[in-house]
């Protein structure tokens, strides 16, 4: 069997502040064959310069320095035209057409369940994990 490297692998950009939250997500994406790049704070992501290289944004609605849809924002305004899935606890209506208005393809309700997000993520691209 082959594997791919990692230049060859989607790379997502995970930006959740809770610590637990943020590395199973982590893990879990990255044992499905995803490059991931995990930051509590969106200062930190949009700081990292290889944020041009990601295919994805995965962003928690909640942040501590801001919330997932001025982290898509202000990945706009620096030309990263990713795809990016908005994930909440705080899910309703008005944040569901607000995350679609910046951009996001899909608002995940947290607790995520197994593999929830990269079932998501495969049936956007439509060619399942990487």
């Amino acid at each position: 069997m082959q594997t791919e490297t990692t230049s060859q692998r989607q790379r997502i950009l995970l930006v959740e502040d809770d610590e637990g939250v943020r590395r199973s997500t982590h893990l879990m994406l990255q044992a499905q064959g995803y490059d991931v790049r995990s930051f509590a704070t969106s200062a930190a992501l949009i700081a990292d310069p290889a944020i041009g290289e990601a295919a994805w944004l995965v962003a928690d609605y909640r942040l501590s320095d801001s919330n997932g849809l001025e982290v898509l924002g202000a990945l706009r305004a620096l030309g990263w035209t990713g795809r990016a899935v908005l994930v909440t606890a705080f899910s309703s209506i008005v944040l569901r057409e607000a995350a679609e208005a910046c951009g996001f393809e899909a608002v995940l309700e947290k607790p995520l369940r197994p593999l929830e997000l990269t079932t998501v993520l495969g049936n956007l691209t439509g060619n399942g994990v990487r």
